[in-house]
């Protein structure tokens, strides 16, 4: 079986952009500790510090050039309403692996 390839990496839209380089490196920094963040939440049942810590994901990733990274955080958000624990599970699941496809875009392009 061959193996199989790994998804591919993400970058921002708006790389390249000199006022944006330093902000750019800050969010992937810190992209991995909000990713805890939200599994935390997740883990302890609490959708409502859930949603507002992926809403906060959903802007900055938009404002930075991660379109896909922030449509995923609002799904986040989006199934922190709905009431189904195991939707809300797979949502910041999927979340975490595109995070770390960006953050592999983001060392891909340094």
């Amino acid at each position: 079986m061959p193996a199989q390839k790994p998804p591919k990496a993400i970058r921002s839209e708006r790389e390249g952009e000199p006022e944006l380089e330093e902000h750019l490196e800050v969010f992937i920094a810190g992209l991995g500790e909000t990713v805890d963040f939200l599994q935390d939440a997740e883990a302890a049942n609490d959708p409502a510090r859930l949603r507002i810590q992926a809403l906060e994901l959903a802007d900055t990733a938009r404002e930075l050039g991660y379109p896909a990274l922030a449509e995923m955080a609002r799904h986040v958000a989006i199934s922190c309403d709905e009431g189904n624990p195991d939707a809300r599970h797979k949502a910041v699941r999927d979340l975490t692996e595109l995070s770390q496809r960006v953050r592999r875009g983001h060392r891909a392009s340094a």
